[in-house]
C-alpha cells in the first residue's frame, strides 16, 4: 500500500503547449516554448537534432518556464528542436519544431522591436517570478527594466537571464507592481517598451491576536485583533463558536479589528 501511494504521488500529463516552428533572420531572435504539468514539477530541457542543446552557449537561454530563446541567430542554429520533460514519473518528449534561418542584410538599420514582453503574473510569497523580454533590431537593442511607479527594482534576489529577462527569486509583497521592459537603440533615445503586472499574494497571518482579559461587571472589555496578508484579510469575531454580530453592547470597530 505504501508504494501504491507513492505511485499516485508522481504523474506527468501531456504537453499542453507544444513548440511551434519558427523562421528567423540571421542575427535575429528565435523563441520556442513548451508547457507540461506533473508531480513533482517536471524539469524542462531541450534537444536539437536529437542531441541536448548546449546551454553553455551564451546565445541560448533556457528559462525555468520552459522557454528557449536563441539570440544572434546563425545559419548553424537551424534544425529540429524538441522539448524534454523529466520527473520521477518518467520522461516525455514534445513534438518537434523546425528553426529555419534566412540570410539578412545585417548591417542595415532596423528599428528596435519587442518580440515578447512580460506577462501579467499572480504569485504567492517565496515563489520565483520570470519576466520575459525579447527584443530585436540592428544594432542590437539594449534591454533595461524599471518599475512604472519609479521605485528602484533593487538588487537582492534579482538576476538577469540571457539578454534581458528578469528573474526575481523569493518574491515578497513589496515586489508587486508594474514592470516595464525597454529596448533602446544604442546611443540614442529611440526605444520601445512593454509592461506586465506582478501581483504577489501573502497568506493571512495574525500580527496581534486577542488576549484573555478579566473585567468587573459593568465595565468595558476591549479585544484587539490585527492580521496581515495580501489581499487584505477579512476578520470575523466568534463567541463560543458562534459569529458575533454587532448590536446591543457589542461594538466592532476598524474593519472588525
Amino acid at each position: 500500500p505504501a508504494s501504491n501511494n507513492l505511485m499516485q504521488a508522481t504523474s506527468m500529463a501531456d504537453f499542453h503547449v507544444q513548440p511551434e516552428s519558427v523562421h528567423a533572420e540571421e542575427s535575429g531572435v528565435a523563441r520556442f516554448q513548451c508547457q507540461i504539468h506533473g508531480l513533482p514539477e517536471p524539469v524542462i530541457s531541450w534537444e536539437k537534432d536529437s542531441r541536448p542543446v548546449d546551454t553553455s552557449n551564451e546565445r541560448y537561454t533556457l528559462l525555468p518556464t520552459g522557454v528557449l530563446q536563441i539570440t544572434g541567430v546563425r545559419e548553424e542554429d537551424s534544425g529540429r528542436f524538441c522539448c524534454v520533460a523529466h520527473n520521477s514519473a518518467g520522461v516525455k518528449h514534445s513534438a518537434e519544431a523546425l528553426l529555419t534561418v534566412s540570410g539578412s542584410q545585417s548591417s542595415v538599420y532596423k528599428e528596435p522591436v519587442i518580440v515578447v514582453g512580460p506577462e501579467n503574473l499572480t504569485l504567492t510569497v517565496h515563489q520565483t517570478a520570470i519576466l520575459e523580454c525579447v527584443a530585436t533590431g540592428y544594432p542590437r537593442p539594449i534591454v533595461s527594466w524599471s518599475r512604472l511607479d519609479g521605485r528602484p527594482i533593487g538588487v537582492e534576489g534579482i538576476q538577469v537571464l540571457g539578454t534581458g529577462n528578469l528573474m526575481i527569486s523569493d518574491v515578497g509583497v513589496e515586489h508587486s507592481g508594474v514592470y516595464v521592459c525597454a529596448a533602446n537603440k544604442p546611443g540614442t533615445r529611440v526605444r520601445r517598451t512593454a509592461q506586465g503586472r506582478l501581483v504577489v499574494q501573502a497568506p493571512a497571518e495574525f500580527v496581534q491576536p486577542p488576549q484573555s482579559i478579566a473585567r468587573p461587571v459593568g465595565t468595558t472589555a476591549i479585544f484587539t485583533c490585527q492580521a496581515r496578508g495580501e489581499p487584505e484579510p477579512q476578520l470575523t469575531w466568534l463567541k463560543n463558536g458562534q459569529i458575533l454580530e454587532p448590536g446591543g453592547h457589542v461594538k466592532l470597530r476598524n474593519n472588525n479589528r
